[in-house]
Order: C-alpha cells, then structure tokens, then sequence
C-alpha cells in the first residue's frame, strides 16, 4: 500500500493515472476508483463505492450486488483474496472509505499494488501504509512548459508575452491544476486582456480553480476554518517564536495545537526554516471565501483587505490587513473608527497612511498591532493593551517612547530616530524578540533587559549612540544578539552560565575593547562576528571552550594581535574536540599583518576542523609545508595577499584556491599524478601575473591521470593570453563578435562513459565583474559567479573548465547518452567581457569505478552553451 498526498491541484490523480497506465497490463485484475466527494449519506456513499469496485474487476453480476458495508467487505475479501490486484483510490477524503475498501493487506492476493492519493496525510499515518510520497509543484521550466502548452498551443511563449508567463509561473507557485486552467483561460487573448485577468485573478480567483482548493476549506471544522483564516490573513510567512503565534491563537479560544498539525496533514499550511507558509492560491482562495460571507456589504465582514472595505468597517470586523504596495494609498477613516470596532484582534497597515485626524483610540481586545511607518506619537491613554502579544511600529519618527504591555511577546521598533531609551521592562517577563535597529538616538538599554528569561532574539545593531548596556546578562533562552555597528559601545557584558542556547553574536563594529572570559559560558554559541572592531586587541582563553562555534570573523580588526591562547598551543597542550566545523575570517586582521603561520606553528592543534580560512590582505609571504596538516580545509582565501611569494604545500582535502590580487606569487604545490591530491575543483588566480601556467604541460595529461570520480568541473581564472597548445580545436574571434561555435563530429559520449570535455576562453575584461555559465538549450547547467574580480586589470586572461558530459546530463535531468555531434557556443556579453579566442577539446577521463548510466534513448547532438556576463545579467540567462 502506497499513499501520494499533497495540496489539491498538484497533479496527485494524474501521477496516479500514469502509473496505472504503465504498469495495469502486468496484473490480473485492476481498477481505478475516482472517490468523488458529495455529502449524501456516508454509507449508502460507501456501498457504492464497494459496488463499483468489484463491478470493474469481477464484472457485473447479480450475485455480487450488494446492499449493505459489511456484505461488501465480506466480497471483497473473498472475490479479490487470491488476485493480484492494481487498485487505485483516487481521492480519499475519510478512514472509513480504506476501511471498506482496502482495510488490510490479506484482502488482496500477493503481489497486489494499492496506490491511495488523498490531501490528508493523516489518514495514510492511521492506515499504516507502507509508503508515502508527498506530490511537489513543477520545477520552473517544467511549468512554464505546461502553461504555454495551454496558453499558446506549444512550449514556448508568443513573442511580448514572456514576462506574462514568468509572473502567472511564479504566482502560481507553479501549481499544475492553475497553470492549466489559466492558459486554457488566456489562449488567443490580447496583451490588455492579459493585464486585465492578471489583476482580476489576484482579487477573485478563477471559479474552477476556486471550486477545488476550497473542497479542502469546507472539510474543516470551525476552528480548523478560523485558524486556517488567520495564517492566511496574516500569519502567512510568518516565524514562530517558541509558539507565540500559537498562544496568540489559542487566546481566541482556536486550539492552536492541535488545529495547526491537522491543517499541515491536509496539506494547507507547512513549515519551512521556522515559518509557517501557505500556498498563494490557497491564501487568495480564503480571502474569496470572506468576500462571498457578505458580498454585497464588505463593511460587515469579519476580515478586510480592501481600503474602500476599511473605511466602511463596522462592529463585526476582527482583522484588518492593508497591504498596499504602491505606498500612496489614502485610508479615510474617522478617528474613532477603530474604537467602535470592538472585537477587532488583529490589525496591520501596510503602505498606508490616514487623512485627517490620526485615530485617538483602539479596541483592548487587540492582539497584533502592525503599523510601520505610523505617525501616532504614543499609544492612546485610554489603550491598556493586555490583550496585546505583538507590538510592530518600526520606522515610526514620531514615536518618543517605547510602550510597554504587561503579556507583549514581540517588540519591533527599528528605525525610530526619536527613542532615546528603553525603559524597565519587568513588567514585561513573557518578551521574546525585542527589534530596536537603527534607533540611532538610543543611549540606554535598562539593565532589566538582561533578565529576560524568555527573550530569545535581542537587535540593537546600528544603534550608534548605545552607551549604557546591561552589564550582566542572564537570558537563558536567548540565542541571537546584535550590537553590530553600535560604535559608541565600549564594554561586553559578563555572560551567565545560564546561558547555554546563544548562538549567534554579532559584534561588528563596536568599540569594545575585550571580551570577557564568560564568554566560554555559552556552549551553543556558532556565530561570533567580530569584524571591525577597531580596538578590540585579544581574545579571551576561554573561547577554546566554544565548541559549537562554526563562524569566527576577525576581519578589519587592526589590533588583535593574540587568540587568547598562545599558551596552550605552544605546551602542545590538546584542545577540545570542537562539534562542527569553522570558517575563520582574517581578511585584513591583525593577526594576519605578521608571518602569521611561524608565530602560530602548531595552529592546526586548536582548530583541527577549520574548513575554510580567509587571509585576504594580509603580509604573510610564505605559506609553510606544515599547513598541509589541517585534514579538513577545503576553501582557503588569499586574495590581495600581495607579499605571498610561494605555497608549499596544500592540504589534501583542498577544493577551493582563492588567491586573486597575489601579485607576487610564483608558484603552488600542484602536483597532477594518479591517486594525489589535492583535488581542487576552482583555482582563482585573477591578476596573479608572475604565476606561469605554461610550464604545466602536466595539465594536457590531468584527465588520465585523476581518477574520473574524484574529477568533475574543476574550474581555473589565471593571466594569459593565448589557448593551450594541447587543445585541439581552437578558434580566433574578430572584433565585435561575441559568440563563437564549435561543432565536433563524432563524439559518442555512450561507448566512452567517461569522456569529458576542457572548455577555453581568452578574455578581456571590461566590468568589474563578471562569470560564466555553462548551459545546455537554454536553461543553466551550472553558474560560477563573479570568477573573476577586475578591478586594475590591465591583460587578458585565461578560463579554462573541466567537466564531464555525465555530469551535465545528470544535472540537467535528460538522457543524451548517445551523442554523436558535440556542439560547444561560447557567447559574451558585451558590457562585460570581449571574447578573443575559444578553445575545446574532448577529453578521456579515465574510469575509475562502476559506471551505471541507461543509454537506452539516445540523442543525435549534444548542446553546450557558454555565456560570459556581467553579474546583474546571470540571474535572468
């Protein structure tokens, strides 16, 4: 028994339509059973079922009539018993209907397949199927595919409507039911008339689309409704902040906790990164609904969108949601308006602004209030706000002082210029993000602030003119903290032993000068920037206890001179075993502006898992042999290291070489032989001009001798002028041309699984930036932005790609396993790169291991484009 569930539309009853279709003629007896909901009786709906199950694999026959659920189980089990048997039940809406039709798997004989697709993956759970699979929307040229198909009658767009069909695509979320029914909608109309529905289906939904997304809607029960309601109004993207959203709504009486599952089950809400999201077309499917509770008197309704609806509101309104993207709408509303509407829970203006008198009052019964950009200068006087859990105002310049609510979760005042402190929040012991970015006139924090057992995320980045910061915190569920930029800020707090869930600290900025040992309190910590902290000039001992840390950035910290534990490593003292790995940022930092690996010979002791190292910038004009003793590294940043002479050896896990700007280099550890590494899969060697690739005539013979698994598009930037001598098809391009093509007869990438190609551009720079990406038609095989950095170039230089067709094939997801012609374009931008001259050659990669590719398809040209551009461009090739 196998169970596909997802949204309705996704293309769940076609999936099952072509696996019946492929696979019925293999089993004795089969039968596809569309379970149609209606709300006549459930079990006179049941029998029928039963009925038409066995009508379709036994044939009509009086003596299988049945009249009753348990006269048809009892048939079915004896009629199907000893079949093997195909059954797909397409649509199932309730466990009763499995119960009576597919209760267990010794109703069928062996070998039987009962494929079920359903929106409610809680039935599958309960039914205890063997297997599930949850039905994904289209990818992106897969529904731009369809839809054209509808809408044009082909694959491609009409000429002018490209831009259409990229809106429709990605408002539908690439939904198969609506792409479908929207290009059926659209075929043969005008460009107006296509501006025109696109509007419309954003206010009324298309009916036929509308009918079956809401076939889930009127399944659920009142809270279900009220809930799914909610999410769509407003909680929709939305981050859940250790459930306050669920105690918003279980304020309302809603049953968050178990509505909210329920709702995921059935596929109308999911959780992604923390968010709760739903599906545009189901959240524009909800509004209809509210629009059609009272059509003709929007006023009354219980929700409102619309500002013509909001100026009429009356006392049956609960949520209010102005979202108005242009940012010039006028609400017209009486100061008291807001007041009458006495159970009004949620408000959130967006892009809006009131005529007239500002509004002198609010309903107490509110819970959100959302209004960026507000002119109010405090909150009413006759406003207690103990309902209030949310409290968002940011960019508010009137604002002077922070109001502060007894039950308030969440803060958000960022950018207001007027707030000068935040006050004692006490009161407040249930804050649990508290947002006050940019409030560039805040002097203090109270120290209040630091016992705030329940905040979880603390923002005061930009907040230049921070002076006064609690000096102790003891915030046992805090896990993110900003000061970034706050550079008035002299001192970091003591940190209590509490504080075990910090993972995140970002000091950027600051003008602390050191920080204290307690840091080594918080175990959790990842995330620790430090970058530009101009006086800072050591680290405490006690960061070696930081065992989670996988970000340390000391970038553009002039003065840090010690890590804090020179001691130890030079005893040879073990560290702690760190949990995960580092990226360690040096880019222009102290500890970077001296012979950085002599002072810290045994570095690798304290940082054995460090995978990427950035010492951009720095002085250092030798890298030792020892530095290959770091196991893990496998990025490492040298750019504009301009007294870095040489690199003596590479660690073997090494796959990326940054070192652009390295003017004085002259040589690297490369050695290309059978089973060595490193493997390194991008060298970037932008402007590194004494660096002399000719004399790796070993690179001709890289391919054979690298095992082919451990070989796949190792990508190279380096100064030159002139294409390798060893390719064998090379081409000179005139002025103005920007495209070159090349078309190699009788290559078949099927008898030699392992071939590859090497791709080769001379260039010459013109932007700042620019990259390459590699493409098969028209849709990007692989992209490798901003490979080279331009900035005071003043030669040509060389792009040279490895890669095997297998790799192209499998990344693009088609099968051309027989191609006899290999056709190679190479296309710049002009803005961006001039082309000189191109180069390909074919290539034997060896074979190294078992090679499984199906060359049952095969395909008479393999096509390979390769565009240069400017950075802007690649997003949109």
């Amino acid at each position: 028994m196998i169970g596909i569930f997802g949204v309705g539309g996704i293309g769940k009853t076609t999936l099952a339509k072509a696996i019946y279709n492929s696979i019925a003629f293999r089993f004795e007896a089969r039968c596809f059973l569309a379970i149609v909901s209606d709300t006549s009786n459930q079990a006179d709906r049941l029998v029928r079922l039963q009925n038409t199950l066995l009508s379709k694999i036994l044939g009509k026959c009086k003596s299988l009539k049945i009249d009753n659920i348990e006269t048809g189980i009892i048939n079915i089990k004896r009629g199907l018993y000893s079949k093997r048997v195909l059954l797909i039940l397409d649509g199932v809406d309730h466990p009763s209907q499995l119960e009576t039709l597919a209760r267990a798997h010794d109703w069928f004989g062996k070998g039987s397949r009962i494929i079920i697709t359903t929106r409610d993956q809680h039935l599958l759970k309960t039914h205890k199927v063997d297997s599930t699979y949850e039905m994904k929307g289209l990818n992106q040229n897969d529904a731009i595919q369809l839809f054209c198909w509808h809408a044009f009658k082909r694959e491609i767009p009409d000429d002018g409507f490209g831009e259409f069909v990229e809106r429709i695509v990605n408002y539908v979320e690439r939904l198969p039911l609506a792409l479908t029914v929207l290009g059926s909608d659209l075929y043969g109309r005008s460009e107006r008339q296509w501006v025109s529905a696109m509007d419309e289906y954003k206010q009324i939904p298309h009916q036929d689309i509308q009918k079956i997304l809401q076939t889930s809607y009127g399944r659920l029960n009142d809270n279900e409704k009220n809930v799914f309601l909610d999410i769509a109004c407003f909680f929709n993207g939305q981050v859940r902040l250790d459930d306050v959203i669920t105690k918003i709504l279980d304020s309302f009486g809603f049953q968050p906790n178990f509505t909210i599952p329920k709702l995921m089950e059935k596929c109308l809400i999911s959780e992604c990164n923390g968010k709760l999201q739903m599906h545009s077309l189901l959240r524009d499917m909800s509004r209809e609904v509210v629009r059609k509770e009272l059509p003709n008197n929007p006023g009354k309704r219980s929700k409102l969108f619309f500002h013509k609806d909001i100026q009429e509101g009356t006392t049956s309104v609960e949520a209010i949601f102005a979202d108005f993207p242009k940012g010039d709408d006028i609400i017209h509303l009486h100061p008291k308006a807001l007041k009458s509407m006495r159970i009004l829970r949620l408000f959130r203006c967006l892009n809006a602004h009131f005529t007239e008198e500002l509004p002198d009052s609010l309903p107490n019964k509110i819970s959100i209030l959302d209004w960026p950009n507000c002119h109010l200068q405090s909150m009413p006087s006759n406003f207690w706000g103990e309902s209030l859990f949310i409290l968002r105002m940011p960019g508010s310049h009137h604002i002077q002082e922070i109001p502060l609510f007894k039950n308030l979760t969440v803060m958000n005042f960022r950018g207001c210029g007027l707030i000068t402190k935040l006050s004692d929040v006490s009161r407040c012991p249930n804050l649990k993000k508290i947002n006050l970015q940019d409030c560039t006139s805040l002097v203090e924090v109270h120290d209040s602030v630091g016992l705030l057992g329940e905040l979880v995320k603390l923002n005061l980045a930009g907040c230049s003119n921070l002076r006064s910061f609690p000096r102790r915190l003891q915030l046992r569920s805090l896990g993110f903290l900003d000061l970034s930029n706050c550079s008035s800020l002299q001192y970091f707090p003591e940190i209590g032993c509490i504080m075990k869930h910090l993972g995140h600290v970002d000091l950027t900025g600051t003008a602390i000068k050191e920080l204290p040992s307690s840091i080594g309190y918080i175990i959790g910590l990842g995330f620790l920037d430090l970058s530009s902290c101009i006086n800072l000039k050591c680290l405490p001992r006690s960061i070696h206890q930081l065992r989670s840390l996988w970000w340390l950035d000391l970038s553009d910290c002039p003065n840090i001179v010690s890590f804090g534990m020179e001691e130890e490593l030079h005893r040879g003292e073990p560290m702690p075993k760190s949990t995960t790995d580092l990226e360690l940022h040096l880019k222009n930092s102290g500890l970077s502006k001296f012979n950085f690996f002599h002072v810290f010979g045994p570095f690798h002791y304290f940082f054995p898992d460090l995978t990427v190292l950035d010492l951009s910038g720095s002085d250092i004009v030798s890298i030792p042999a020892n530095f290959k003793r770091f196991p893990r590294l496998s990025n490492l940043i040298l750019n504009d290291c301009v007294q870095l002479k040489e690199i003596k050896e590479f660690p073997e896990s090494l796959l990326v070489l940054r070192a652009n700007g390295c003017i004085s280099l002259e040589s690297l550890p490369i050695r290309f032989t059978e089973f060595r590494p490193p493997w390194l899969s991008l060298i970037k060697l932008a402007r590194c001009y004494r660096v002399n690739m000719w004399n790796w005539n070993v690179m001709r013979d890289l391919p054979l001798r690298r095992p082919y698994r451990r070989f796949r598009d190792t990508n190279m930037i380096f100064p030159g002028n002139k294409i390798p001598d060893w390719f064998s098809n090379c081409r000179e391009i005139t002025a103005n041309d920007h495209r070159c093509e090349f078309d190699i007869q009788g290559y078949n990438s099927c008898a030699r699984a392992h071939t590859g190609i090497a791709l080769c551009a001379v260039i010459e720079p013109v932007a700042r930036f620019w990259s390459v990406d590699t493409m098969i038609g028209s849709v990007a095989y692989d992209s490798n932005h901003h490979v080279g950095k331009f900035d005071e170039m003043d030669s040509d230089h060389v792009w040279l790609q490895f890669l095997t067709v297998t790799d192209v094939k499998r990344k693009r997801g088609i099968s051309l396993n027989q191609a006899d012609n290999l056709r190679i374009i190479f296309e710049s931008a002009p803005k961006s790169v001039i082309l000189k001259s191109c180069g390909v050659h074919p290539i034997d990669f060896g074979f190294v291991g078992r090679y499984d590719d199906d060359c049952e398809n095969p395909a008479s040209t393999l096509d390979i484009e390769l565009f240069l551009c400017t950075s802007d461009m690649c997003h949109n090739v």
